[in-house]
């Protein structure tokens, strides 16, 4: 369906009321009732309608060549673009895309799940299966096989200290960094994941959380709704958020995000004494429980046992099990849940930085031409409803002069 197009049709009402003003005015002169009526009536349009085209043209602007002044306002848009670029940036940060509604959205999805079918993927399992076989000789290459079952068969609570399982484990992350087992898993695990958010399940559910933001934005506020014009629609909105997860994840960018947080949790485990206290105090609880179970036993004698080899095997069953372990994988979830929620509350700001840095490159000229895309017709509505108005202002202020005349 072609959209209307205001413009000609303020033009059209400004020149037929100038019209009608020109051929009444002399019956008006003459003492006619029904010329001064049309004349008065078409004189107070020309004038609303010519005030308005002012107006509007000001927004974009200078009408008539008139420079901005304190006195006369032109080129209105173009002269508080950064405060434009500011509010819509705060916009998206703080209403759109606020910590609250993050969080929200976030208590909805089943990350468990979505980790699940990553790893079921035949290339992450074999460079998963190849870092867990590297990873379980670095280990044994810092404890003795015979030294691991007996510490934990009854001395693990008495010996949790000397098994310097943080230090360990930072020396084994950092071979698995060294060898580069971390970069092969992180890059097929981006590629799995941008694969995941190429599908349309995923823009349309982006695409309606957008609009409904919009709208709760928007709700019984002119203001909003005027800003609101301005922005892209939801699904051009959609289609830009997944346009730039997929950028961060192609780049590298999100790999090195995750391969810098390694490293500081190497750092950490190394110098935090704090943290080492608590970690050894989680691995003591988990490992209490978990030696309980015949499968963990199990798991250990493979571990120690001379096959490597069955690792692969394990680890996949172990998979299997997570799959069909609600109560574990509600604690997967909570646990990513409880992370990515600390990351929004420390880099919620970047929200509002990208969106200045998306807004930055639109010039003067580029600003203009965009809102009068998105709003520019709509506004032409102003002079038409300014010519119409005007016109039956003039004819009724006329008629109520000749009845008190």
């Amino acid at each position: 369906m072609m959209k209307r197009n205001n413009t000609q049709s303020a033009n059209l009402t400004l020149g037929g009321i100038t019209l009608g003003f020109l051929v009444s005015y002399p019956f008006y002169l003459q003492g006619s009732f029904i010329g001064g009526l049309i004349s008065s009536g078409c004189s107070a349009g020309m004038i609303g309608g010519l005030a308005d085209w002012f107006a509007v043209t000001a927004l974009f602007r200078r009408p008539l060549g008139i420079r901005p002044s304190k006195v006369v306002r032109t080129e209105i848009i173009p002269q508080n673009r950064e405060r434009i670029f500011s509010a819509l940036a705060d916009m998206v940060q703080n209403e759109l895309l606020s910590q609250d509604l993050l969080k929200r959205k976030l208590s909805g999805w089943d990350f468990s799940g979505l980790l699940i079918r990553v790893f079921q993927e035949r290339e992450v399992q074999e460079t998963v299966s190849l870092m867990l076989v590297n990873f379980a000789e670095d280990i044994l290459d810092h404890q003795e096989p015979e030294e691991i079952r007996r510490q934990i068969k009854g001395l693990l609570r008495e010996n949790i200290g000397g098994l310097n399982l943080p230090q360990t484990l930072a020396e084994v992350v950092e071979l698995s960094v060294e060898r580069g087992d971390v970069d092969k898993a992180l890059a097929v695990i981006c590629q799995v994941i941008t694969e995941f958010v190429e599908q349309p399940e995923v823009s349309a559910a982006l695409e309606d959380m957008i609009e409904a933001a919009l709208t709760r934005y928007e709700e019984n506020n002119t203001t909003r709704k005027m800003v609101g014009m301005f922005l892209p629609s939801p699904s051009v909105l959609a289609q830009g958020l997944q346009e730039k997860a997929k950028t961060v994840l192609q780049d590298g960018t999100a790999a090195q995000w995750i391969k810098d947080a390694l490293l500081r949790l190497v750092l950490e485990l190394k110098t935090n004494t704090s943290l080492q206290e608590r970690f050894n105090l989680i691995i003591l609880e988990g490992m209490d429980k978990a030696l309980e179970t015949t499968e963990v036993k199990q798991a250990i004698r493979t571990l120690t046992g001379t096959s490597m080899d069955k690792v692969p095997n394990h680890w996949q069953e172990a998979l299997e099990k997570i799959a069909q372990n609600s109560p574990l994988r509600s604690q997967i979830n909570e646990g990513i849940k409880g992370m990515l929620e600390k990351q929004i509350r420390s880099h919620h700001n970047a929200i509002g930085r990208i969106v200045r840095e998306g807004l930055d490159p639109l010039t003067d000229d580029k600003l203009v031409a965009l809102i009068e895309d998105k709003a520019g017709n709509d506004l032409q509505m102003i002079r038409i409803n300014g010519s119409v108005v005007g016109a039956l202002a003039g004819m009724t202020i006329y008629l109520l002069g000749m009845v008190f005349k």
